[in-house]
């Protein structure tokens, strides 16, 4: 264990036969779906080298249930596109699935609030063991714009997400100088916005940092197939070298405020 901790919220493609019954798509239709919205490989993309302790990833596809969002509709801007933790319509507005409120509670139940329980967890025995806990949260993004992004202007490489106070300014120019040092073009929250803090901690935790990096599909795999191509190798080299670099400056960020404490 590590006091970093990789939150990959998207990578699955799996729909359960069960929870395949829900959605109003073909075959062919929800392939081409899933092809869109999925993160496909970010797990290999940025855990290459990690423990499985120290990767939060889960089972079902987000298309079953995002548990990125928040579960309730109306605290969550995506659930405006019919995207939020229980999405009812397609990423270009098609009606995706019909959900009673019971189906709905039945589907948190089942997959989200046991995602927030792991990942709570494995949170708090970080700063049991640590002192702090650094959330690294992984995705990436297709080269036409979501309905989800806050811009649909032209896309940067890499996108930084930030989460106010758990994300230090000092390891947010950490992450842009690393991407930026070597010719890559990034942004910080644009076109998303955000990373993952487990809502025990939020707003009310120095302990628990956190900071997003969504990488364009393009530099890693053709979106067409969804198949990865000879970029991927090297877009995997990058973001291992990325985590030391978060790491070192988060636990210099820790330090720092351990010092202003004892004050």
């Amino acid at each position: 264990m590590t006091p970093l901790l990789l939150h990959v919220p998207h990578n699955s493609g799996c729909i359960p036969k069960v929870d395949r019954a829900d959605f109003l798509l073909s075959d062919v239709e929800l392939h081409a779906e899933k092809l869109r919205v999925t993160d496909w490989y970010t797990k290999s993309l940025f855990t290459n080298g990690l423990d499985a302790e120290d990767i939060i990833c889960p089972r079902v596809s987000r298309l079953v249930v995002d548990v990125e969002r928040f579960h309730e509709d109306k605290k969550e801007s995506a659930a405006r596109v019919g995207m939020g933790a229980t999405y009812t319509k397609t990423s270009k507005g098609k009606k995706l699935r019909q959900l009673s409120p019971a189906r709905r509670t039945e589907l948190l139940d089942r997959y989200y609030w046991p995602h927030h329980r792991h990942l709570e967890r494995a949170v708090v025995s970080r700063i049991a063991s640590f002192g702090f806990c650094l959330i690294l949260d992984a995705h990436s993004f297709p080269t036409k714009p979501l309905p989800t992004q806050n811009t649909q202007d032209a896309s940067p490489s890499i996108c930084i997400g930030t989460a106010g106070v758990h994300t230090p300014p000092a390891l947010k120019k950490a992450a842009y100088n690393f991407f930026s040092s070597r010719g890559i073009d990034v942004a910080v929250d644009q076109p998303f916005a955000g990373s993952m803090v487990p809502s025990a901690f939020m707003h009310r935790s120095h302990e628990v940092q956190s900071i997003m990096i969504e990488v364009r599909r393009d530099l890693y795999l053709k979106e067409d197939t969804g198949r990865r191509h000879a970029g991927f190798a090297q877009m995997q080299a990058l973001l291992t070298a990325l985590r030391e670099t978060l790491l070192n400056q988060a636990q210099a960020v820790h330090r720092q405020h351990c010092k202003k404490v004892k004050r």
